[in-house]
């Protein structure tokens, strides 16, 4: 609330136009691809992408043009801020919920502080973007998925979460084709369960069916969606795989040059498959971790706030908690895959794993952020908790 209050007063630099109340074009990300004038009013001539968050933005249009106001307006602003601001504090409430499920108030509390201390949080809220309504739909089924823990609850016998799941996933893929991804494989974890049960138990009861039924349509929702954005999606893979700028000061044309198509014998092969693997494994951590060199989108724009601030915050603040996230999966790998949470965290990855290929930010990794988050506070509160107990 007080950093809505301020961006009133102060214009916020991001690298597309700023962010906040004041800002006189809406940082939201690509905003051309997302309100246009041009066909379906979304997407590019060629291939446009899912539709509820442009149809969100376009009931914001119609009802600040009811009081006389575009989409460059401080209303248009203020209302589509409102919903992110508004969706990341619910996000943080159900991540709260969801450790306390999983581990106890520690960590819970934990998992809130790295939340709130992490800079991308305000962003994502004061620029209206896509970002924070996918973060409030995993951080919703890591909730559900979480409740598993207690003894007496059983997912497969409880219709209205199953419903809840179903309907998180359809939502999230139809703001997202990572969104798709995710919710496509939560799906199948809960068909194979539905049929598993069946035949498990040798049941048939009415509710069985019911349930695989809505899980059908789920799955029927989501894949529609990947194939609407198929043009989208593969149009997204080969700009990663053609992906310009320096990678720590190495062209990353040159890289690709070198290291793809090798000649010679066996071990030339394996030697460069070798050093192409290490460089994308690290261009994906660090890329995730805003510790990167420039990319062709970012070059020459002259803004230097915004890249200042990238890097402070991924070395300061992203890269410790990505690297406590993994050692607190790593850790605990026995706990995620007795309480299956393993099959969030899987989920999470499918979703952010074409950025392998190619462009990994920060910003597709907040989208799945809430499960990580919780493991790097479990592993935080396990630390100190050892450093502690050595101490005593």
């Amino acid at each position: 609330i007080l950093f809505i209050f301020l961006s009133i007063f102060i214009i916020i630099p991001s690298y597309n136009n700023s962010i906040g109340i004041s800002a006189p074009i809406l940082g939201i990300g690509d905003r051309i691809y997302y309100i246009n004038e041009d066909g379906k009013g979304i997407g590019y001539n060629n291939y446009s992408g899912n539709t509820l968050y442009p149809f969100i933005l376009k009931i914001i249009s119609f009802i600040t043009n009811i009081f006389g106001r575009d989409q460059y307006s401080r209303l248009w602003n203020i209302i589509i801020i409102s919903i992110t601001s508004s969706f990341s504090i619910i996000s943080l409430r159900l991540l709260k919920l969801s450790s306390l499920n999983l581990f106890n108030k520690n960590i819970a509390n934990i998992a809130c502080y790295l939340y709130i201390i992490n800079p991308y949080t305000y962003f994502y809220s004061l620029s209206g973007g896509l970002t924070n309504f996918l973060i409030i739909g995993v951080s919703f089924i890591l909730y559900l998925f979480s409740k598993r823990l207690n003894k007496d609850y059983k997912l497969n016998k409880n219709r209205k979460d199953i419903f809840l799941i179903i309907l998180s996933c359809v939502y999230l893929s139809f703001l997202r084709p990572s969104g798709a991804l995710f919710g496509l494989t939560i799906l199948i974890f809960l068909f194979w369960e539905s049929i598993k049960n069946i035949i498990h138990n040798q049941s048939f009861a009415f509710k069985n069916p019911i349930n695989i039924l809505l899980v059908v349509l789920g799955l029927v929702f989501v894949t529609y969606n990947i194939k609407i954005t198929m043009n989208y999606s593969l149009s997204t893979v080969k700009l990663f795989a053609n992906e310009g700028g320096q990678f720590f000061g190495y062209p990353r044309r040159l890289l690709r040059e070198q290291l793809t198509n090798p000649t010679g014998d066996i071990f030339i092969v394996l030697k460069h498959s070798l050093y192409f693997l290490m460089w994308k494994i690290t261009d994906f951590v660090s890329g995730f971790s805003d510790i990167r060199d420039t990319h062709a989108q970012f070059m020459n724009k002259g803004i230097i706030l915004p890249f200042i601030f990238r890097t402070f915050n991924g070395i300061f603040i992203l890269f410790p908690i990505n690297l406590f996230s993994f050692l607190g999966i790593i850790s605990n790998i026995k706990f995620i895959l007795k309480s299956q949470i393993w099959i969030v965290l899987f989920s999470a990855f499918i979703a952010i794993s074409p950025s392998l290929i190619g462009v990994a930010m920060s910003r597709y990794i907040m989208m799945f952020y809430p499960p990580f988050i919780v493991f790097s506070a479990k592993m935080i509160h396990d630390t100190f908790l050892g450093i502690r107990q050595n101490n005593n």
